[in-house]
Formats: structure tokens, C-alpha cells, sequence
């Protein structure tokens, strides 16, 4: 007790009182022989209980029979100890702690008392694992997004989207998966595409689903979703099958515009622990995938209907032909920026449960806030193409900085190559301000940059330049792709010129990109170019008046 008065006199002071975090002296038994307030505070035991008692009313039985036995294998060598804890309160609730645990001796080296000193890092960890499902939930909305703009079929989209879904592992999904589409006339789900293995007898039984019946059915009658843990016990789930085991379910309706286009249906293990926000995260999924299946329908009826205007007359056939080039327009250019701002906006959102977005995260809102802004312009003047062609429209021209913007567009599309590790350099000399449309400008910019990143393979660099060149302003975008013939460059600036280079990251081309570039630089008064040889990369490049 001597030593512990003496303890007490020396070592204690109002600092320690005041310190946030717990402070147990114990004597070298074990003994608790102090405490401080925030030990009262933390673990609910006032002093009076603690004191006299063994650390061990705090243990949680969480913690491995190892952290103990190496804990004291290192407070007998004398050695300070840490480490993280889950312990237990009064009230029976846990907690995590780092903890530090050190030896106190006298000047013989006899150890007299032990000081643990724990740190409660619960709301740390909470936040953590928070902003760990965050990013998680964001990759997913991002790889189903990404999946519904490939060219693929829609049966192998959808495929590759349950894929996408169930590889989301905070949903506990099984591999198997499908979804109905819906016949509103008939009021029945037919079966559509799936994943994983269904035996014979279902895939003939379910192949149409009535509304109302089974989870499915009920799903697409109410436009709610379902979830079911015990497709036994449940007794909304009327349809069994020969050999069939428990599962549970998450059904999901597939709504676009309130509209219903099918329902997706999920397969879980019996009795789930169910993630807490699963109907957010796969209803917001069902909705990208619902506009998705409606565009495509959309666009295979737009195909029909241009089939049978093409077999008109030559005048049906040239405006059938415009048509479609305003399309194919659209679709090359505005269909990866807005899914990329549908995707992401989707994800952040939420920032209330992202917490405090740092320089970069805001830096990044502001940038996909502001490509979404210009695609919306620009989608305007892409309607207005025909009128571009007949010489009826003008540039709405006006004085900016080309490297300013030419610097924005860059950094807007460092998103994309940094998703297939190309790195874009910059040399942008100096440029004296002169009058250009920004809009149409823009877009030429995108179209070159994104091209070379492309067709570029990942690791590769690709180098963005701007300089005067006499009268001129020459931009250029040099790459290190697998290069252009002769033969094959002369087609470039055509419109729906795909040629035999291919995308490197399973993207879209439609051969249209270049020809806007081309049409957009030529209103300037300016011209484009390339330069390429097979295996050695390529330079595009136009040049604007800026006198």
C-alpha cells in the first residue's frame, strides 16, 4: 500500500483526471486499485465498483484466448502491451478499445502496479466500416451502370447485371438470380434471363408467372418489394418444386417512370442477415435496370421503324438516314457521360452517410455536376445537326481561355483513363485569348481525348497539346495505340467509319465521334489531321483561326 500512496502522490495528477480516455492502476495482481472519470463514463462501473475488482468485468468473451495469453507473456518480460479489446459495460453493451497496458517498477526494477490506459474507438470503427460500405455500394450501382452500356444483346446484358448484383457480397446473395419482364396486356412475368442453376422443372413452370402469384407475382401486382427469408414458412410462396431446398428471396420490381417493366428476383441463404439498406441500394438498381431495358426497347423500335421508311422512296431513305445519324450521334456521345453522371450522383447523393467530403471528393461532385450541366447543352445543339449540315445554323463564338478549357476537359476525362491506368499528360504554351463557340469545342476535345484513351491499351500515357502555329491554334492528342494504315486514314473523318482498331476496354464505337470533330472545327474555318503509322500510336489534331 506504500507504494501505491507513493504512486498516487508522484504519478497522478488533475491531467489524468481530465484525460478522455479510461485509466485502471491494478496492483501486480491484478487487483483494480484506481480508476479515472472517463473509466466511469465508458465502461458504466463507478469507482466504488470497480475498485478491489479484476479487469476481468470488463472482458466481452469477443476477444481470442490468444490476445490474453500474449498479453501476459509480455507484461512478464516487463515489456509495455497493445492491442485492441472489445469489452463489456455494466449495461451488458460492448465496446472497442486500443489498449495500452505498461508496467510500473521502482528502482530495483520490482513491478508494483500495472497502468492500462484504453482508448474507446467504437465510433471510429462505426464510421469506418460506414464509409467502407459507401464505397461498396457505390462500385455496385458503378459496375451495373457500366454493364448497361454495353453493346452486348439484352438477354447477355441483363445476364452480366445479376452477375454484377450478386457479386455485391453486403446482400448475401447466392449466384443465382433472374428476371421477369412484364406483358401488362396479359398481366403475366415471362421469364427472361437468368444466372445460375434452375432444374428443367422450374425454367418450364415459371417461364410465365401471373400477376399476383407466387413472390414474383405479388411483387409486380403491388409494385413493392419483397423480401422473404424461408421460401417454406413463407406462405406468399406458393409455387414448390421436386427437390427443391430453403432459400430466402429479395424480389425486386423493375419500374421505370412508374411504369413496371419486370421484376428481378434474388436468391438468398435461408435466414439471412439481412443488410439494412438492400431495398435502397436494389431499388435504385431496378430502376437503372428498368430505363435500361425501355431504351433498348426503344431503340430496337426506332431500328423497325427506320426499316420500313428505308423501303419507301429515296427521299424517306435520306431523311430515314439523318435520322438515324442524329441517333447515332446521341447515343456516342452523350450515353457514357450521363450514365457516368446518373451512376455517380446516385452514389453521392447520400453524403450525409459519406460524412465531410475532403478537397478531392468535392472537387470531384463539382466536376460531374458540371459535365452534366454541358451534356445538357450539348445535347441541344446535337438535335440541331441537320441544320449544322445545311449551313442554317451559326457559332455562338465568344473570347475564352483554349487552355483553360482545354485543361477542364482533361481532368473531366482523367475519370475514365483512370479506370483502364492511362495516364494524361498536359503542354499546354501559351495560347492568347480568342474567339471560339465553347460548346462545339468541347466536344471536339472530348471526342479526341476520348478516343486515344479508347483505343489506348491500360498502362499506357496519353499527351494532350495546345500552341500557337502562326494564325492558328493547334491542339493535338498524341496516344500509344496500335496506330492507323494509310488506307485506313483516309476513311476516318466519315461518318460511321468503324474501322479494324478496337476498343481496348470493351468499349462502344459507333464511327461518328470524328466526323463531329470534323464538322465542328470546319464552321471555324479550321481544319483536322492525323498522323499515325501501324504500331507506332497516333497524333489528332485540328487547327482554329485565332486572328
Amino acid at each position: 500500500m506504500e507504494d501505491l500512496d507513493l504512486f498516487r502522490s508522484e504519478k497522478l495528477s488533475k491531467a489524468v483526471e481530465s484525460l478522455a480516455e479510461a485509466v485502471i492502476i491494478t496492483d501486480p495482481g491484478g487487483e483494480i486499485a484506481y480508476v479515472n472519470p472517463a473509466f466511469e463514463t465508458i465502461t458504466g462501473y463507478s469507482a466504488e465498483e470497480a475498485i478491489g475488482k479484476n479487469p476481468r468485468i470488463l472482458k466481452s468473451g469477443m476477444n481470442p484466448p490468444e490476445l490474453y495469453a500474449g498479453m501476459w507473456a509480455t507484461l512478464l518480460k516487463g515489456a509495455v502491451w497493445r492491442g485492441n479489446v472489445v469489452n463489456r459495460r455494466k449495461d451488458g453493451s460492448t465496446y472497442n478499445a486500443q489498449l495500452t497496458i505498461s508496467p510500473i517498477r521502482t528502482d530495483t526494477g520490482r513491478v508494483i502496479n500495472y497502468v492500462a490506459v484504453q482508448h474507446e474507438v467504437t465510433r471510429q470503427l462505426r464510421a469506418e466500416e460506414q464509409v467502407r460500405l459507401r464505397a461498396e455500394e457505390y462500385k455496385a450501382l458503378h459496375d451495373v451502370a457500366k454493364t448497361l452500356q454495353t453493346a452486348d444483346g439484352m438477354e447477355a446484358m441483363l445476364r452480366q447485371v445479376l452477375t454484377d448484383i450478386a457479386g455485391f457480397g453486403e446482400l448475401k446473395a447466392e449466384n443465382k438470380a433472374g428476371i421477369f419482364l412484364a406483358d401488362p396486356e396479359r398481366r403475366v412475368l415471362k421469364l427472361f434471363a437468368w444466372i445460375g442453376d434452375f432444374t428443367p422443372e422450374f425454367l418450364e413452370r415459371d417461364k410465365e408467372v401471373p400477376y399476383g402469384d407466387c413472390l414474383c407475382g405479388r411483387s409486380a401486382a403491388e409494385g413493392e418489394m419483397l423480401v422473404s427469408s424461408n421460401c417454406f414458412t413463407d406462405l406468399r410462396h406458393e409455387r414448390r418444386f421436386e427437390g427443391m431446398t430453403a432459400h430466402g428471396h429479395y424480389i425486386v420490381p423493375l419500374k421505370s417512370r412508374g411504369k413496371l417493366v419486370g421484376v428481378m428476383f434474388l436468391y438468398t441463404h435461408e435466414d439471412p442477415p439481412w443488410y439494412e439498406r438492400s431495398q435502397e441500394i436494389l431499388c435504385s438498381i431496378g430502376g437503372l435496370i428498368a430505363d435500361a431495358v425501355e431504351r433498348r426497347r426503344a431503340e430496337e423500335e426506332i431500328v423497325e421503324k427506320n426499316r420500313i421508311l428505308a423501303g419507301n422512296n429515296d427521299k424517306l431513305k435520306e431523311l430515314n438516314d439523318l435520322k438515324i445519324e442524329l441517333l447515332g450521334v446521341a447515343a456516342h456521345d452523350l450515353r457514357n457521360p450521363l450514365y457516368l453522371v446518373n451512376a455517380y450522383s446516385r452514389a453521392l447523393s447520400e453524403g450525409d452517410y459519406l460524412g465531410p467530403l475532403n478537397e478531392k471528393q468535392r472537387k470531384l461532385v463539382k466536376d460531374v455536376y458540371s459535365a452534366g450541366q454541358e451534356m445538357e447543352v450539348l445535347l441541344n445543339n446535337l438535335l440541331d445537326i441537320s441544320k449544322i449540315e445545311s449551313g442554317k445554323i451559326g457559332l455562338e463564338k465568344a473570347v475564352g481561355d483554349f487552355n483553360d478549357l482545354a485543361r477542364r476537359r482533361v481532368e473531366l476525362n482523367r475519370v475514365m483513363a483512370h479506370d483502364k491506368r492511362i495516364e494524361i499528360r498536359m503542354d499546354l504554351q501559351s495560347i492568347p485569348p480568342f474567339a471560339f463557340d465553347r460548346m462545339r469545342i468541347i466536344q471536339a476535345i472530348d471526342n479526341l481525348i476520348g478516343n486515344a484513351v479508347k483505343f489506348s491499351p491500360p498502362g499506357s500515357k496519353v499527351v494532350v497539346s495546345a500552341g500557337r502555329a502562326g494564325k492558328t491554334v493547334r491542339f493535338e492528342v498524341r496516344d500509344e495505340g496500335p496506330g492507323i494504315s494509310e488506307e485506313e486514314q483516309k476513311l476516318l473523318f466519315g461518318t460511321f467509319r468503324t474501322l479494324s482498331a478496337k476498343p481496348t476496354g470493351g468499349e462502344r464505337s459507333s464511327g461518328l465521334g470524328l466526323a463531329i470533330v470534323k464538322k465542328n472545327i470546319a464552321l471555324h474555318g479550321g481544319e483536322v489531321g492525323v498522323s499515325s503509322q501501324l504500331g507506332k500510336g497516333s497524333v489528332f489534331f485540328f487547327l482554329l483561326p485565332c486572328e
